[in-house]
């Protein structure tokens, strides 16, 4: 059986998800795809909550990048039933865009187990995009791969960054560009590619592909420099994990802790969440004081948390920081877990931050209700409807939800606790069911209406209207 995510590191991907910003947000939501890849899973009722919550995102966040690692979350937990609806008018209200187009095609072809032909959406979609986009994770044995044939000096970078994907992923056939060439070659060779997310993606395969070492990077390390940020980045996540010789290891790393992008940075924090030797700390902790970017200091605080029992100054350093830098707490935890240190900043908790996520144990009930609630108090419940038909001006409704949350925890000493449950993407044949179903006390409603009247889905995805008085009703 796939180990389980655990509760404190479900609470944080979860927190990430509802109260970051868009960067934030995709983050998480990489992490998520990156933890079911390397064969983890949610427990049910947490999955059923992370589907309905990015359900509601998928067509509501502004953030393109957002909207395609939703794509992609869904692509690796989503169910046919409860996903496909919404997959596919993402797919309809970005089909200009061909990155979220490939990540919608490899969520469906995923929940209808690679039967294309039975997917009524994906039939105006670019065969070659449509297949590329599919083996990302189904059998290529169900595809139609007759007419994959990838010249890499003629392809569009999209298709070849779709090429490498499927590479990265470990899911493509050998000499998928050149029947004279293995892949490994093609990666290596596209490392020199002019296109800069081409050249980031061959990094990317290195990096996750089992097949591949170091030996197929297409570019040297000492080239670093001169690279643009976002394969900076992957370079240095990539040396980060990979680079066997310590002396060297240390040099990249070192290097790689002045560069001025924070975006390339922050791959280099990535990197090390796995990797500690005996004296990095030389290089690590002297980073942690002087960097400014807070993404990268969460990154290098949950590194040092994780390695605390294998180096003492980490240890020390990790109480230091919950000290003084209380907002990065929940990293320290999620890095802490299975350590002595976890009992440590457990003991010292304040109670900042998302602490109160990490402290509930597995009462994933309490943890998804958005509110945390104390028995001795009366609780109210709240329903939250949201819509936002495809065929009106996008809203951020995650926003909202957000600020909900948000004004309700900042009330002091409550007399009542309030339940907030919310309900996405809501159609006129639902809204019945749903407030049966909660019997909330509180309906608030998120979208586009007018005096007396309010807009709704039909069967569509768009606009359906609704009386306040029938809701009322």
């Amino acid at each position: 059986m796939s180990p389980v995510i655990s509760a404190g590191h479900t609470a944080f991907l979860k927190y990430e998800i509802e109260n970051g910003d868009a960067r934030r947000k995709k983050t998480a939501l990489q992490d998520i795809s990156r933890l079911y890849r390397q064969g983890f899973h949610l427990k049910a009722d947490s999955r059923n909550a992370f589907e309905q919550l990015i359900n509601g995102m998928v067509l509501a966040h502004a953030d393109e990048k957002v909207v395609r690692w939703c794509l992609n979350a869904l692509a690796q937990f989503g169910t046919r039933a409860g996903c496909t609806r919404y997959v596919e008018l993402a797919m309809q209200a970005n089909e200009g865009n061909p990155e979220i187009v490939a990540s919608a095609v490899a969520a469906l072809s995923k929940m209808y187990n690679g039967r294309l032909e039975d997917i009524e959406a994906l039939k105006t979609v670019d065969p070659m995009l449509r297949v590329l986009a599919a083996m990302q994770n189904t059998d290529p044995q169900k595809l139609d791969l007759s007419r994959m044939k990838i010249n890499i000096n003629t392809a569009d970078p999209q298709v070849l960054k779709l090429a490498l994907i499927t590479v990265g992923l470990n899911r493509d056939v050998e000499n998928l560009f050149d029947p004279r060439h293995a892949n490994g070659q093609i990666v290596k060779e596209l490392g020199q590619h002019s296109d800069d997310i081409v050249r980031q993606y061959s990094v990317w395969c290195v990096i996750e592909n089992r097949r591949l070492s170091i030996g197929d990077l297409g570019i040297p390390f000492s080239d670093l420099e001169r690279q643009p940020s976002n394969v900076q980045a992957k370079l240095l996540q990539l040396a980060a994990e990979q680079i066997e010789d310590r002396k060297e290891c240390h040099d990249v790393i070192y290097r790689g802790s002045f560069v001025s992008s924070p975006e390339a940075r922050r791959g280099l924090a990535k990197g090390l969440l796995n990797r500690y030797y005996d004296g990095l700390e030389e290089v690590t902790i002297g980073w942690f004081d002087v960097e400014g970017d807070r993404e990268v200091k969460g990154l290098l605080a949950e590194h040092l948390a994780r390695f605390s029992d294998d180096c003492p100054p980490y240890s020390d350093k990790a109480l230091t920081i919950a000290e003084a830098e209380p907002d990065l707490k929940d990293r320290l935890l999620l890095g802490a877990e299975q350590t002595n240190l976890y009992g440590m900043l457990r003991g010292n908790s304040s109670g900042n931050g998302t602490l109160d996520l990490f402290q509930i144990g597995d009462d994933l009930e309490t943890m998804f209700r958005g509110v945390s609630i104390k028995k001795e108090k009366k609780s109210m419940k709240a329903l939250m409807l949201a819509a936002a038909p495809t065929d009106q001006q996008g809203l951020r409704l995650d926003e909202e939800a957000r600020d909900l949350r948000e004004q309700l925890r900042l009330v002091q000493e409550p007399k009542r606790n309030v339940e907030v449950e919310h309900r996405w993407a809501v159609r006129t044949n639902q809204l019945q069911m749903e407030v049966m179903n909660v019997k909330p006390q509180i309906l608030h409603f998120s979208g586009h209406g007018d005096h007396g009247l309010l807009l709704f889905e039909d069967s569509t995805g768009k606009s359906a209207e609704v009386s306040a008085e029938a809701i009322a009703g």
